[in-house]
């Protein structure tokens, strides 16, 4: 038996069924669980029905989403039952096995992953499959480690006190294996991938984009900044490889994306810098307060509300195509601050429309051979983001 675990899309109330499925399959079970993010609460109660458990998580990633105070809840959870807790680096699998059904998916083991997300599980009960699934678990454990209790004090003392996997980064290291290694992407005729990038190596994409990140106001700023280009991903629909996205990285340190002839989403754009726009009185308060790079630039559409060409600190309209009128070029907008600054409901409908109507204007960009996928891969991966901003504020 295969049986896809998930919320209705179109009404997520009542009780979640990744929990309903959980608590069912793991009650008088011994039980082993593979999860780095985790509500302590709920992991107490559910386990305090099983007959046996023992964990595998990553520690680090365990402690860095949650405030001061629930950071303290897991730092004693794991002191209390260190014998049956192994950190394992970088573990990403949501991972719930037992004697007679294994629940493996995208939830993450906390009230919103189980009850305000978007995600899938598979709950599987052959046999065959479950052993190998035993195996794999077993041989995690025999190599991996007992969390260090020293390590996690010294952690708690040098991280945040907010949580935020971007900025409770510490010089505190959890390893206490040797690393495996990495594997490396196989070729493929998509140029979809990070690996294939046409106009230079990966790695060398991936140092120019930790460099770029670097340089942007804090992690979270940047995080916030990615969430935007996934969500513009999301939107849109464009790959990777399709012909009419570009997302660089330009010598002058932005970080644009444009479709077809246009930018559509641009970070960090020195704020003062030469151009045919025009500032707002407000824009030199905002750089002391933020930073000259803080600044985020939108495309918004021709009949755009006026207010957010108003509240602009940085505004020009688009110069007409070829095939369009001035009363329908589209305008440009940029804001310094956080990312999300005027991203309302409105505003945000406004943007989606603007960019959808570029991508119809043409079938291909003129200046896709700039186009560097790492920027797109940090967008869409989260993994790859969370490595791109650690090493760039190491």
């Amino acid at each position: 038996m295969t049986e896809l675990v998930y919320h209705d899309p179109s009404d997520r109330t009542g009780i979640s069924p990744f929990d309903k499925v959980i608590r069912e399959i793991t009650k008088n079970e011994d039980v082993l669980v593979a999860c780095p993010y985790i509500e302590p609460n709920y992991l107490k109660e559910v386990t305090q029905k099983t007959e046996d458990w023992r964990l595998l998580t990553d520690v680090q990633a365990w402690l860095s989403i949650h405030g001061r105070a629930k950071r303290e809840d897991v730092r004693d959870f794991l002191v209390q039952n260190d014998e049956r807790v192994r950190h394992v680096t970088d573990l990403h699998a949501e991972v719930i096995i037992s004697d007679s059904y294994a629940l493996i998916g995208s939830a993450n083991f906390t009230t919103k992953g189980l009850t305000g997300r978007t995600e899938m599980s598979v709950l599987i009960d052959e046999k065959d499959k479950i052993d190998e699934l035993t195996q794999w678990y077993e041989k995690l454990w025999s190599i991996y480690q007992p969390p260090d209790t020293e390590k996690i004090e010294a952690y708690l003392e040098s991280s945040s006190s907010t949580p935020s996997p971007a900025r409770n980064r510490s010089d505190v290291s959890f390893s206490s294996v040797e690393s495996p290694g990495k594997a490396f992407l196989g070729y493929s005729d998509s140029d979809d991938t990070v690996g294939n990038n046409e106009e230079g190596d990966s790695e060398d994409g991936h140092e120019k984009l930790v460099v770029r990140v670097s340089k942007a106001h804090s992690p979270d700023w940047i995080d916030s900044y990615f969430d935007l280009l996934g969500d513009l991903i999301s939107a849109t629909g464009l790959s990777n490889d399709d012909p009419r996205l570009v997302t660089s990285l330009p010598q002058d340190g932005r970080i644009p994306v444009s479709i077809n002839n246009r930018y559509v989403l641009v970070a960090m754009r020195r704020a003062g810098s030469a151009g045919r726009g025009e500032y707002r009185e407000s824009y030199e308060k905002l750089v002391q307060e933020y930073s000259e790079r803080a600044t985020v630039g939108f495309i918004l559409s021709a009949d755009a509300n006026t207010k957010y060409l108003e509240r602009a600190d940085y505004y020009f309209p688009f110069y007409p195509l070829s095939d369009e009128k001035e009363t329908e070029t589209p305008h440009y907008v940029e804001y310094i601050g956080t990312p999300d600054r005027m991203m309302s409901r409105e505003f945000k409908r406004t943007w989606i429309d603007a960019m959808c109507r570029e991508i119809d204007r043409a079938e291909a960009s003129p200046y896709k051979k700039y186009h560097e996928p790492v920027v797109y891969e940090a967008a869409r991966n989260q993994d790859y983001r969370r490595s791109v901003i650690e090493e760039a504020f190491e």
